[in-house]
This record gives C-alpha cells, sequence and structure tokens, in this order.
C-alpha cells in the first residue's frame, strides 16, 4: 500500500495548475471536489460496465428498486450509470465539456448532493463543478493530473483515503488562517475531549457486540466523529460497532464532512445538512456519546420565532430549561444534545467559551439552563484550556463533560480542572492564525488522569452541585419623606393625571355631565386650598401625619392612585423622616432596594442576620421575590493570593528605570549634538 502522505502532497500541488487563474482561498473548490471523484472512480472503476448494463436493463424500474439493483451491481451504496470516467473524459479532449457534465449527472443521488452542496447547493446544480475550468481552459489539465492519483482501495483504504482528505481540508483551512477556527477544531483539542469521555468506559466497550452511535450537531468537516470513532478502535480493539451522524449548516463544509465520511465507508447519509437548531434531520434520535465545538457568539436571531416557540412547548420541547441571549446561542446548542441523550447512559463533551459558566443573573434563561442541568445532575466536569489554543481566537475555552448516567464516585459531584497552566501545553514553533500552543500527548494523558483520578488538588476541584446554586434575596429598605407645599408644586400637581381626572365626565347626558365637572372642580379647589394650609404648617417628616391631615381637610376619599400621585408630587426623601406605610405595610424605597446572592447551603434568615442587619437595621427581606441561580466562577475556584512586593524592593525597581532613562536620555542628547555639528 502507498504511502499516503506522498499522495496526499501530490493532490494538494495539483493547485499549482490553477495558481494564476483562481484566488488562493477558492483551491479548494477544485481539489476537493476532484479528490472525491477520483476516489469515487477508482472504487468503481472494477465494476462500472456491470452498472452501466444494470442501469439499461432496468432503467424503467421504480425508483427505489432500480437503486437497489445498481448499489447491488457496484458494490457499493453509491455508483454511477454515465458511460464516462475521469480517464475515459480525457480521452476526447474536445468534448470533455459536454462529457463531463452526462459524467456528474450519473451519479446516485447521494453523491449528486455532495456535489451539489461543493457549489454551493442544490439551486446552482452541477455545473460550477466544472463549467469554470471548461471556461478557463483547465478542465482537461486538471481531470489529466488527478487521473494520475491511484487512490483504489488497493493503493490506499478507507482509513488512509479519509486521512488524506482531513490533510487537505487542513491545508486549506491553515492557508486561510484567520478563518481556520470556524470549521476546523484543533486536533489536540479533540483528541483531550475525546480521550476524557471514553477513558472511563474502554473496559465496558470491550465487551462483545457493542453497538456506538457518535454524534456532533455542529459537525464542521467531521474530524470530531472521526477522532472519536479511531479513538474507540483504537483502544477498544474488538468487535465494536461505532455508528457517525452529524449535521451542519454550512453547505460546501456539509459537503466536504459527508464526502469525507463516504471515503471512509462510513454511512455517509446519516450526515445532515442544515441548521441543527431550527431544523433537526435527525429527529427522534438518541446517541450513547456526543462532541461538538459550537459557534462562539454567534446570535439566533434568524430562528428567533422558531426557537421562541419550542421553549413555549417546554420540556416537551429541545429548549424547555430556558433562553440564552439572543447574541449567543450556544446553550441552545448543548440543550438540543441533551433532548439526544439516551436513557439507557449518553455522554456529552461540549467546547464553550467562559459566558456560559456565569453570564446572567438568577431567573435568567442561561441561569436557569445551568441549574437545570446540575439539578438534574448532568453536569460531570468542566476542564479550563490554554489561552492561544485555536486558529480564530485566544479566549479561554472549557470543555464541559455531561452524563446523564455518573457513577456513584461521581454523583452529586461537578469537577474542576485547570488546565490552562504552563504544565498542560507546550508552544508552537510558528503559530497557525491565533493559534500560538498545543497540547500535546503527554499533556493530554496528564489531563485524562486528573479526571479519572477525581481527587482534589493544585489542578482538581470537586464540589458538590449545590456549591453553585444560590438564592437571589431582594433586600428592602423602607421609604422614608417629609412633605413640603409650595406654589411651584401646587402647578406640578395642577397637570397631574389623576387631578386632572377629578373633573372629568363620560356621561351622556349633558346635564348630568356638567354637573359632574363641576363637583369634580370643587374637588380639586378643596385639595388645592387643603395642600396650601397644611403648608402653611411647614414642613411635616411624618407620610401618616402628612395625609391624616389632609383627609381631615376634604370631604371626599382619595383614591390610591391619587395618593401615589400626591406623595410624588409634595414628598421628599429625608433619611430622619418616619418611614411610610401602605395599607399597614411598610412602603420600600426603590432607590434603596438591593438584592443578596445568598449560597444555597446557608440558612437565609441566619445570614441576614449576621451579614445585613447589623449594617442597615431598618433592612428587610421580600421573600415573595427570590430566585434561585446558578453560576460557576471557574477562575475563583483556582484564584491564588499574589503577595504585594515590598516597598523596597519597588523602590530599587524605580531606581533602575530611573538609571536607565539617564543613560538613554544622554545618548540622545549626544546624537541630536552630533547631528547638529554635521
Amino acid at each position: 500500500m502507498q504511502n499516503y502522505n506522498q499522495t496526499a502532497e501530490f493532490l494538494w500541488k495539483i493547485a499549482d495548475l490553477i495558481r494564476d487563474y483562481y484566488e488562493e482561498t477558492a483551491y479548494e473548490d477544485v481539489i476537493l471536489p476532484f479528490t472525491l471523484l477520483r476516489r469515487l472512480d477508482c472504487v468503481l472503476e472494477t465494476r462500472h460496465e456491470q452498472v452501466t448494463a444494470e442501469y439499461e436493463k432496468f432503467k424503467t424500474a421504480p425508483p427505489e428498486t432500480l437503486k437497489r439493483l445498481l448499489c447491488r451491481a457496484a458494490g457499493q451504496n453509491f455508483y454511477n450509470t454515465s458511460e464516462f470516467t475521469l480517464t475515459k473524459l480525457t480521452k476526447a479532449p474536445a468534448d470533455i465539456g459536454e462529457n463531463f457534465g452526462k459524467y456528474l449527472d450519473g451519479f446516485s443521488d447521494n453523491i449528486k448532493d455532495i456535489l451539489y452542496n461543493f457549489s454551493g447547493g442544490e439551486e446552482k446544480g452541477l455545473s460550477p463543478l466544472y463549467e469554470t475550468l471548461l471556461r478557463k481552459n483547465l478542465l482537461l489539465v486538471v481531470t489529466q493530473a488527478f487521473t494520475e492519483a491511484d487512490l483504489s482501495p488497493e493503493a490506499v483504504d478507507n482509513h488512509a483515503v479519509g486521512t488524506i482528505f482531513e490533510y487537505l481540508i487542513r491545508k486549506f483551512k491553515e492557508a486561510r488562517n484567520a478563518a481556520a477556527g470556524q470549521h476546523y477544531t484543533p486536533r489536540d483539542v479533540i483528541r483531550l475531549m475525546v480521550s476524557v469521555m471514553f477513558a472511563p468506559d474502554i473496559e465496558h466497550l470491550k465487551q462483545a457486540g457493542r453497538l456506538v452511535s457518535l454524534y456532533d450537531p455542529a459537525c464542521g468537516t467531521g474530524g470530531m466523529l472521526t477522532e472519536g470513532k479511531e479513538y474507540l478502535l483504537k483502544h477498544v480493539k474488538s468487535d465494536l460497532e461505532v455508528y457517525l451522524y452529524g449535521q451542519e449548516i454550512q453547505e460546501k463544509t456539509y459537503a466536504m464532512c459527508k464526502a469525507d465520511t463516504l471515503m471512509k465507508g462510513e454511512q455517509a447519509d446519516n450526515i445532515k445538512q442544515g441548521n441543527t437548531l431550527s431544523e433537526d434531520q435527525l429527529k427522534g434520535k438518541t446517541f450513547n456519546y456526543m462532541l461538538s465545538n459550537p459557534p462562539f457568539g454567534e446570535d439566533w436571531k434568524n430562528i428567533s420565532s422558531y426557537i421562541e416557540a419550542q421553549a413555549e412547548l417546554g420540556y416537551a420541547g429541545r429548549f424547555g430549561a430556558g433562553l440564552p441571549g439572543i447574541d449567543d446561542g450556544s446553550l441552545l446548542f448543548l440543550q438540543h444534545m441533551i433532548s439526544k441523550m439516551d436513557e439507557t447512559g449518553s455522554k456529552i463533551a461540549i467546547v464553550f467559551n467562559g459566558s456560559p459558566l456565569f453570564n446572567g443573573d438568577a431567573g435568567s434563561g442561561p441561569s436557569n439552563i445551568r441549574k437545570w442541568i446540575i439539578e438534574n445532575d448532568w453536569l460531570d466536569a468542566i476542564i479550563a484550556m490554554p489561552g492561544d489554543l485555536f486558529y480564530n481566537t485566544n479566549i479561554a475555552t472549557y470543555i464541559w463533560l455531561l452524563d446523564n448516567r455518573k457513577p456513584p464516585d461521581r454523583a452529586k459531584k461537578v469537577q474542576m480542572i485547570n488546565a490552562s497552566t504552563p504544565e498542560y501545553y507546550q508552544k508552537l514553533k510558528s503559530s497557525l492564525g491565533k493559534k500560538m500552543v498545543e497540547m500535546g500527548g503527554e499533556q493530554i494523558e496528564a489531563i485524562t488522569k486528573l479526571y479519572l483520578a477525581n481527587q482534589p488538588g493544585e489542578s482538581c476541584r470537586i464540589f458538590e452541585g449545590i456549591d453553585f446554586g444560590y438564592t437571589k434575596v431582594t433586600v428592602e429598605r423602607p421609604l422614608r419623606l417629609s412633605y413640603t407645599v409650595t406654589p411651584a408644586k401646587l402647578d406640578i400637581l395642577s397637570e397631574q393625571k389623576n387631578f386632572i381626572k377629578l373633573a372629568l365626565s363620560n356621561n351622556k347626558d349633558q346635564k348630568k355631565k356638567r354637573a359632574a365637572i363641576e363637583a369634580g372642580q370643587a374637588k380639586q379647589k378643596q385639595l388645592q386650598a387643603a395642600l396650601l394650609a397644611i403648608g402653611e404648617q411647614g414642613t411635616i417628616k411624618d407620610d401618616g401625619d402628612f395625609f391624616a391631615r389632609l383627609e381631615k381637610r376634604v370631604d371626599f376619599k382619595l383614591s390610591k392612585a391619587m395618593l401615589k400621585e400626591l406623595r410624588d408630587t409634595f414628598g421628599e426623601k429625608d433619611e430622619t423622616a418616619a418611614m411610610v406605610y401602605t395599607d399597614y405595610q411598610l412602603e420600600p424605597d426603590p432607590e434603596l432596594r438591593d438584592a443578596e446572592y445568598i449560597p444555597l447551603k446557608e440558612n437565609i434568615e441566619e445570614y441576614f442576620a449576621r451579614e445585613v442587619k447589623p449594617h442597615v437595621p431598618d433592612a428587610w427581606m421580600d421573600r415573595d421575590k427570590d430566585k434561585i441561580g446558578y453560576e460557576i466562577n471557574f477562575t475563583r475556584y483556582f484564584y491564588q493570593y499574589q503577595p504585594l512586593r515590598s516597598i523596597d524592593v519597588i523602590t530599587a525597581d524605580l531606581l533602575a528605570v530611573e538609571t536607565e532613562t539617564d543613560g538613554l536620555l544622554s545618548l540622545i542628547v549626544n546624537l541630536t549634538g552630533q547631528e547638529a555639528g554635521q
């Protein structure tokens, strides 16, 4: 079997043929689909004539029957019914354009689906795959170049050709540096995810006849699925059967993933295209293992109506726990994956940035999602990874591990692993986009051992799920108002809604309406006169006293709305005034309202008496407003105090800087003098 690294390099260098005609970012539009076509050609070559004969014989049969017959004839789950192969196309150079179209049209629908998506979707058809090359007089030379690559099963097996295809994908993405991370998760990240997820289950999976399903709802080019299966086959070494499933929204990326899956001999139809959040193409299916690196910080505005409708279904839908902020849908992906957990046992490994750990106050969507996950005891571990690890971002990233069938020693516990420190990564010789570090095999093994040991230490902390929860308790302080009545405030009152309403009437009987208005105007005058009389007595520092005096001077009952209007108009905040009561209940001052975040393990009454009352004796708790929240403050759990430098050390540093500066200044003066003298 040939060296597939040499084959991969050969295919990569075919891009030299189109260098002067295509932008570098467009090379993959030619090389990747032609690599697929060449592999398909080589696989189908030995039974090509049998397939074309079978097609001629049964082409009028029902489509499904014909498909089964042709797949059987090809010995594959795909076929080509045209008379052409890539090699035969080069034998008639003058007709290559017309014949290429017939060649592509002869493929089975699953291959056409891949080729359509390489071209940007079915609406564009297959023509972009060859018409641009034809117009640039490159179709023949590119086709001939690919026929020189031996991608037959005898030369490269399914695994090797998949590796070749992944190599090409990676080379194209790395050539585009800034965009690499959008579709390509670094292999070291995936290997860590796979290792910590599968390592505890290896002995269990070695039992005969095991079937495993592996799913990625944002599968990109399929790297996580590939690494997951390779890890299992390497470590289990039995008759384990692994079935891969995925969905990807970007058409070209989906085509790459499906082509790679197909070339590895997998069930490529298990790879779906579409928006996972709004168009679940694997509805009703559950999976044993799930891995994903969903987009960071991408909004879900375009599908908000669907997401909100799903949320209204509660737990009958996929987003019943709550909705994250419209600007980041990553927690929607996690809820979707949880909906795919099998009740017999499923595990999830997902990459997040820091936001899902702590964003959102108690009662918000993100907090409620964390609450749901932790209280159901699904959160198993969180691993903080090094910065500068991804191609397109250097922000802090974390792996969340979920398990709906935790072993007894991990039940009700959550493990925190800090793998962001130097012993868990190494610097790259040269950066790839923003990726400047990587986790090597030994480092991934060390992190996995930390996870398996599940013991507290310098890089590991163990918490109970309840440790992340808190009660947000609203703390009120009394409203205290003093009252003064001035002409200016009376003018303000005359413009207020409820004061004006006193002299309004909707009575249709004009006589009664006029009488009502006159009566209302009399009330207004009476109220104003009463207020003026009270104002002459000076400032009143008791809300109850103020309104008692007022009610003695008017012969009608003041509505609650009117009382509030009077309070807002004439009352002024005054810490020395008496507390305000409404219906025998203390009236809180909204401006003094505060909240205490009390750990769930704390007794709220004891906490309040200890931490709040000594400082604000007039405060009370409004327990009707209690909200339970959950947040994970990862940085705080691993914080290490760094003592401040002494005055002597700081002084020495300042003197050293001053000395360096003086020397530099002298040098500048000397150089300036020399230039002036020239």
